[in-house]
C-alpha cells in the first residue's frame, strides 16, 4: 500500500512549505504577442476571495472523505462476509467430524475421519483465499483513489496561493523578484504581468530595478494573455515563466510520476 500522505507531504514541504518561498521558474518557447495596456476589470474583494477558497477547500475535503468512506465500507462488508463464511466453515467441519466419529462405530472409521479432515482443510483454505482477495481489493481501491486526491490537493494549494497573493500583495513581489533574479546579468529586461498586477508592479519598478545591476533598460508591460497570477520576463535570449499555475501543474505531474514509481517498485 502506498502512503499518499507521505508522497504529498514530501513534495509540498519542498515546493509549498510557505507562501514566502520562491516559486520555481521555467522556459517559455512561445512569446505572447500584442501585449497592450488594457483597462482593469473589477476584482473580487479579499473577503469574497477568502470565502471562495474556503468553499473549494471544503468541497475537496468532502470528495476525498467520500472516496475513503466508500473504500472503507466495501472493505468492512467483505470482512463481514468473510466472518460469516468462517463460521459456516467451522460448523460444517464440526458436522463432518461428528459424522466421521459416528461412522467410526461401523466400518470405515479411519476413512471417514480422513475425508472429514480433507474437507475441513479445503474449507479453511477457501476462507483464507477470500480474506486475501478482499485485502487486495481494498488496497487496490485506495490506490485508484490516490491520483484523485493528488489533483484535489494541488487544486486546493492553487486556491490558497492565489488568495495569499490577494490578501498579502507583498508576496507578489517575491514571485516577481525570483524571476527577475534569473536575468540579473542582462542589459535589456522586459517584465510581463497580468493586468490586475500591472499598476501594483509598476509602483515598485525602482525597487525591482535594484535587482538588475547590469540592466540599462527595464520595462514593465501588462499582458492579458497571461494567467491571472502570471509573470514572465524577456531578454534577448527568450522568456522565462514564473506563473504559479504552471508551476503547480509541474508539481502535480511530478507527484503523479513519483506515485507511479512507487507503485512500480512495490509491484516488483
Amino acid at each position: 500500500m502506498i502512503s499518499l500522505s507521505r508522497v504529498i507531504k514530501s513534495f509540498f514541504a519542498n515546493n509549498l512549505e510557505t507562501e514566502k518561498k520562491t516559486i520555481g521558474i521555467k522556459k517559455v518557447t512561445q512569446e505572447s504577442q500584442g501585449s497592450n495596456l488594457i483597462e482593469f476589470e473589477n476584482q473580487p474583494s479579499s473577503s469574497d476571495q477568502s470565502k471562495l477558497v474556503d468553499e473549494e477547500i471544503q468541497k475537496a475535503m468532502e470528495q476525498a472523505e467520500q472516496i475513503r468512506k466508500v473504500a472503507q465500507a466495501e472493505y468492512e462488508d467483505l470482512q463481514q462476509r468473510i466472518n460469516d463464511e468462517m463460521i459456516a466453515v467451522q460448523r460444517q467441519a464440526e458436522d463432518l467430524y461428528r459424522q466421521a466419529e459416528e461412522n467410526g462405530y461401523n466400518e470405515g472409521f479411519q476413512q471417514g475421519l480422513k475425508e472429514g479432515q480433507k474437507q475441513y482443510e479445503t474449507f479453511i483454505q477457501d476462507a483464507r483465499n477470500i480474506i486475501d482477495a478482499s485485502k487486495n481489493d481494498y488496497f487496490h481501491k485506495l490506490e485508484e483513489a490516490e491520483p484523485i486526491i493528488i489533483d484535489l490537493s494541488v487544486k486546493v494549494a492553487e486556491k490558497i496561493l492565489a488568495t495569499t497573493l490577494e490578501l498579502d500583495r507583498e508576496q507578489w513581489l517575491s514571485v516577481v523578484s525570483s524571476v527577475i533574479n534569473e536575468v540579473r546579468e542582462h542589459d535589456l529586461v522586459k517584465l510581463y504581468v497580468h493586468p490586475q498586477w500591472f499598476e501594483y508592479t509598476l509602483t515598485h519598478k525602482e525597487e525591482l530595478k535594484i535587482l538588475l545591476p547590469n540592466c540599462d533598460s527595464f520595462y514593465i508591460y501588462p499582458d492579458a494573455q497571461l494567467e491571472e497570477n502570471g509573470c514572465q520576463v524577456e531578454t534577448a535570449f527568450g522568456k522565462i515563466d514564473a506563473s504559479i499555475d504552471s508551476q503547480l501543474t509541474e508539481i502535480k505531474y511530478a507527484l503523479h510520476e513519483k506515485l507511479k514509481g512507487l507503485s512500480d517498485y512495490e509491484g516488483r
